[in-house]
């Protein structure tokens, strides 16, 4: 599970990515073709991602019409849909598109019909995806001695894959920048476990794209994360 090729551009990409709202337009057709390619490749493990171009967006969402689906069986973790949602994001960054999670911002009886949604199916969130209209704006993140609770000499005790893995996780979007998470990094293992937030609604989705962005660190130093479910979250040994 989670087992995903991690493109190496999405190092740049995690930086570079912020939640749009706004957008000047679609994606170009050579952009949906790559994305859609990148869907196929996505769409395992219980987890399809289904591009669409049409009526389903929310007010809120302003000069783009194109978004993605991500569908999941039932039973399926929900980190796991954060996890190859959070692919699609920054395979969109990369090719210099905006991008924008949405638990609410969509009308769930347009996508479910266009999805033609089976019973043991089910839509928590899409993807706006579009060309971005700028400025953006970057909510402030939890400092790392926060999210590892480690004090500076700790933390630049860790090995270069570590520390990047880490930063990369603590930049990872979340539902009103929450970040239900906490990580716990030691010399072989980094782990992703829950925190206690106010809406946890999302908090496993969210938990599944902080998961990612470790993995795009890790494979940065040409590491590749292997994750196990742990009490309270996922361990990832690279």
């Amino acid at each position: 599970m989670f087992e995903l090729n991690i493109t190496p551009e999405w190092q740049d990409a995690i930086r570079k990515r912020s939640s749009i709202r706004h957008y000047t337009g679609g994606p170009t057709d050579e952009q949906l073709s790559q994305l859609g390619v990148l869907c196929k490749k996505l769409s395992w493990q219980g987890v399809t991602i289904r591009m669409f171009r049409g009526p389903g967006l929310k007010g809120n969402i302003r000069g783009t019409n194109v978004y993605a689906v991500i569908v999941a069986k039932r039973d399926t973790p929900p980190e796991l849909e954060g996890y190859m949602g959070e692919a699609l994001v920054l395979e969109a960054t990369r090719l210099g598109l905006g991008t924008c999670w949405l638990g609410a911002g969509f009308n769930p009886d347009i996508v479910n019909k266009n999805v033609s949604l089976q019973s043991d199916e089910q839509i928590h969130c899409v993807i706006a995806i579009g060309q971005a209209q700028f400025p953006t704006f970057n909510p402030k993140r939890r400092s790392l001695e926060q999210v590892c609770k480690k004090d500076e000499s700790a933390l630049n005790a860790l090995g270069p894959w570590q520390l990047t893995a880490v930063e990369d996780a603590r930049l990872a979007p979340s539902a009103i920048n929450q970040q239900p998470w906490n990580l716990e990094v030691d010399a072989t293992s980094l782990s992703v476990l829950e925190r206690r937030v106010l809406i946890g609604k999302y908090a496993g989705i969210d938990r599944g794209i902080c998961m990612l962005h470790a993995a795009v660190g890790a494979k940065a130093f040409q590491r590749n994360a292997i994750w196990k479910k742990v009490d309270g979250g996922y361990m990832m040994r690279a």
